[in-house]
């Protein structure tokens, strides 16, 4: 991974988690943090355009920080307390991450509420 990206810095994060590699206890583990967060809704009807099968299980989620993280705090976070994929991205719009957790502005993918 480049250097740069480990460096880059925000305070609004996301993530994903599988439901096949989360704990049990996934909601506990993330209010334990004291850090506001949304998830999305278990994504179990998602469809590989390539293999036409369905993807895991998995949730879409977002830290609201108080101040500035890096990637690499973030990745770490979230693979140690959550047994999630290192990969993060930084949020530029709350409005546009909740169309994507919902599918709300992709009417060819599975709606979630």
């Amino acid at each position: 991974m480049k250097q740069k990206k480990r460096e880059q810095r925000s305070n609004k994060w996301a993530f994903l988690i599988y439901q096949e590699s989360v704990p049990e206890d996934y909601l506990n583990l993330l209010e334990e943090l004291h850090v506001p967060f949304i998830l999305s809704p278990w994504h179990d009807k998602d469809v590989n355009r390539t293999t036409g099968e369905f993807k895991k299980p998995h949730k879409h989620g977002v830290f609201f920080f108080e101040s500035l993280k890096s990637y690499s705090q973030v990745s770490e976070l979230i693979s140690d307390k959550l047994n999630s994929p290192e990969h993060v991205e930084v949020v530029m719009s709350p409005k546009g991450m909740y169309d994507y957790f919902t599918h709300a502005e992709n009417p060819e993918k599975s709606p979630y509420n």
